[in-house]
């Protein structure tokens, strides 16, 4: 540390004496004179020092935060960044995010589907219900609705929610229109232009680009086998303050991972931490191919850090644009207030439908068929993936309806064409991933794709892959 006694300050340089220290500084941390975590002297002791006032080492301090290259703890001072400025990530700020999907052309194998097939929709019990509610209600059915959500589904809801471990009260439940909102309106509650959200590397594009249009700058966390990287989640939380860390416990999208017990533990321990919220998307839970019991982190939440988001339209039908979201307390109001100038309630109708189908049929019984279906389907998936694809790397989820797989292949924009040329969509890495300019990955859903079509699809992809390596 006496090397920071012992910076020259040039009087007579437009420079100000502030950037000057800050600078200097900054090359101390830079070539690794000023070890990670290190203690910055106290302002005063630094003022003393170097004979300036204690504002100038305070401007100093704070161009330093600025740059990335310190952070501080309130009442116990500012210490050199844990990470090399070298490495640290720039967030993102690129508003044009790409969030439709590709073009679909007639007849093509549209590996970028992740609806299920209609025959799996309970259109019948729907019919049942909506005679049922009719007869029940008459016009009373069409009703305007509160817009918070109807509340015996708010009660209801709170049943579901217990398969799922979590405790949950009708005031903390928020009915959504399908849980792209609920994000949005998360977004719309506790964002303002500038925020830094954190994601998951890669992540979900809808994610993404709400947060961007809110004005925020992304900071992506890199994603390893059992959850993302806790370290890199600690490093950056230090230097960057996230307001929000978006996030997928089970199956995350697009790679299928999931989170380990511990991961979650350390994420709930770092939100408390370092004052940020986790919204949490249960976008595939149901989805689980194996015998271990879903655990969502909201389950663990005694501190009240997460927002738990859930969707009906992969569960019944994506028509219904239903959703809900558990909420923290400390957030509750400025969530609801969202909700409400995004489009005051979600239909009436639908929420008393969806009430009379949870109450009076077997949900478990359908999610468990839609289950049995999308596990056989994923593992004819794997099977083509091992025949068809040993030029590529690819993850075998527990869960999921897509494969995340590392093709090798660096020009994706040729690699693309001659998968069109064959009638083939997929959905192409760089979506998933806003900071990169180009991605080898490709994303496979094969839930609405029949195994005649599967198997030439994937055929006619590893041949792709293995001609363009041969060139």
């Amino acid at each position: 540390m006496d090397n920071l006694f012992e910076i020259k300050i040039d009087k007579a340089s437009s420079l100000p004496v502030y950037q000057q220290i800050g600078d200097a500084i900054f090359s101390l941390i830079e070539n690794g004179t000023l070890a990670p975590n290190s203690k910055l002297p106290a302002i005063r002791k630094m003022a003393s020092s170097l004979e300036v006032n204690n504002v100038t080492i305070v401007s100093a301090y704070k161009y330093l935060e600025s740059k990335k290259a310190v952070y501080s703890h309130t009442g116990s001072g500012t210490y050199v960044s844990p990470i090399p400025v070298k490495s640290i990530p720039s967030p993102v700020i690129n508003e044009n995010v790409q969030l439709s999907k590709s073009s679909l052309v007639d007849g093509a194998i549209n590996f970028t589907d992740t609806t299920l097939p209609q025959t799996l929709f309970p259109t019948d019990e729907f019919k049942m219900v909506f005679n049922e509610l009719l007869d029940r209600e008459n016009g009373r059915a069409f009703a305007a609705m509160d817009s918070q959500g109807y509340y015996p589904l708010r009660q209801t809801l709170c049943t579901v929610l217990k398969h799922y471990g979590i405790t949950a009260s009708p005031e903390s439940i928020q009915i959504l229109s399908g849980g792209q909102q609920g994000i949005d309106i998360v977004a719309k509650a506790i964002l303002t232009h500038g925020d830094v959200v954190f994601t998951e590397k890669p992540t979900f594009y809808g994610a993404t680009g709400a947060f961007l249009y809110r004005g925020c700058q992304i900071v992506e966390i890199p994603m390893e086998n059992d959850g993302c990287d806790i370290t890199a989640l600690e490093n950056l939380a230090k230097l960057y303050r996230p307001k929000i860390f978006y996030m997928m416990s089970y199956f995350q999208t697009p790679t299928g991972i999931s989170y380990s017990l511990e991961k979650k533990r350390k994420i709930l321990d770092l939100a408390e931490k370092y004052n940020f919220y986790v919204i949490e998307d249960d976008n595939l839970y149901d989805f689980n191919y194996t015998k271990e019991k879903i655990l969502p982190l909201k389950a663990l939440d005694f501190r009240n850090r997460v927002v738990y988001i859930k969707s009906f339209s992969k569960i019944l039908m994506p028509g219904l644009r239903i959703g809900f979201a558990v909420m923290p307390k400390k957030i509750h109001q400025s969530l609801m207030s969202a909700k409400y100038t995004a489009d005051i309630s979600t239909s009436g109708l639908i929420q008393k439908l969806l009430d009379i189908y949870l109450n009076n049929y077997d949900w478990q019984a359908h999610i468990e068929t839609i289950r049995t279906y999308a596990m056989k389907k994923y593992k004819t998936a794997i099977k083509y993936c091992d025949r068809y694809l040993p030029d590529a790397k690819y993850i075998k989820p527990k869960g999921s309806i897509g494969i995340w797989i590392d093709t090798g292949i660096e020009n994706q924009t040729l690699f693309a064409e001659k998968l069109m040329e064959k009638n083939i969509i997929v959905s192409q890495g760089i979506q998933f991933m806003p900071s990169e300019a180009n991605s080898t990955y490709i994303r496979l859903c094969f839930s609405n794709i029949n195994d005649e079509k599967l198997e030439k699809g994937i055929r006619n992809i590893g041949m792709i892959i293995k001609e363009m390596k041969e060139k």
